[in-house]
């Protein structure tokens, strides 16, 4: 698949922050509490798997469990990343398949260090 010049600058965006959110979901697995920044990418997660028509029932556990005393300020970019994620999520072709790639990396990983697997 050939990606356009004007594309590439978003693909390796996305790719830095998809690597990010791995780093810190693996990081996070021994803590109990979430950074603000593993906050935020698992509201993208319960994002994509309800764009995708997935369970978010995991998600939002997780999401509700580590919601309480945060700063407003992450309240808003969660909640902006899950629509974001929502919407890409139901997008058609390439970024139907970053999603469900980014579904089945981070935020497995994610899921799973937060049921302590």
């Amino acid at each position: 698949m050939k990606i356009s010049t004007a594309a590439a600058p978003l693909l390796f965006a996305v790719t830095i922050l998809t690597a990010g959110g791995l780093a810190v979901a693996q990081a996070n697995a021994a803590d109990a509490r979430l950074t603000d920044v593993g906050y935020v990418n698992a509201a993208r997660c319960a994002g994509l798997a309800e764009g995708a028509g997935f369970n978010t029932t995991a998600y939002d556990q997780m999401i509700d469990a580590q919601g309480a005393g945060r700063e407003s300020l992450a309240h808003v970019m969660a909640e902006g990343a899950r629509e974001d994620a929502a919407r890409q999520a139901r997008a058609g072709g390439y970024w139907r398949a970053r999603a469900m790639s980014e579904m089945n990396g981070t935020c497995r990983t994610m899921v799973d260090a937060a049921a302590g697997r």
